[in-house]
This record gives structure tokens, sequence and C-alpha cells, in this order.
């Protein structure tokens, strides 16, 4: 009766540890594809706002520069979104 105890509480302490571990490594990767999704909003929106529309707009008569932007603002704010919701998901 006494070995039967033991050996049922060495299988469930080995279970235990290996739960514990794969919650720390699930933990480990979803703090790693947080940190790279909020780096990819973070680009996305530093090269938009502060890069590309000085470029575009010093080098396009204004109708154009209207027309660039009306295609670029759509991909862009679905790329935020898609960023900004993986980077939720992960947390």
């Amino acid at each position: 009766m006494m070995g039967a105890d033991i050996v049922t509480n060495t299988s469930e302490q080995r279970e235990n540890i290996q739960e514990k571990a794969m919650e720390e490594a699930l933990k480990k990767v979803m703090s790693i594809a947080n940190l790279l999704v909020s780096a990819i909003a973070y680009e996305i929106s530093v090269w938009v706002m502060f890069i590309s529309s000085f470029i575009l707009a010093g080098q396009l008569p204004t109708q154009q520069f209207g027309l660039v932007h009306s295609k670029i603002y759509h991909i862009y704010f679905r790329a935020m979104a898609y960023s900004i919701g993986l980077a939720f998901l992960a947390n």
C-alpha cells in the first residue's frame, strides 16, 4: 500500500513539474512574440508618419501625394490593427 502511494506521488510530482515547465516555456514564447509584434507596429508607425510622409510630400505634387496617401493608409491601418491585435493576444 505504501509503495503504491509513493509511486502515485512521484508520478504526480513529475506531471506537475512537466506542466510548470510547459507553462514557463509558453510564457517565454508569448513574451518574445509580444515584443516582436509591438516592435513591428512601432516601426510601421515611425516609417509611415515620419519618413515616407515627408519624402512623398517633398517629391510629389499635391494631387499625387493625396492619391498615394489614400492608398497607403488603408494598408497602414490594417497592418497596425493586426500588429496590435497580435500583441494583445500574445500578452
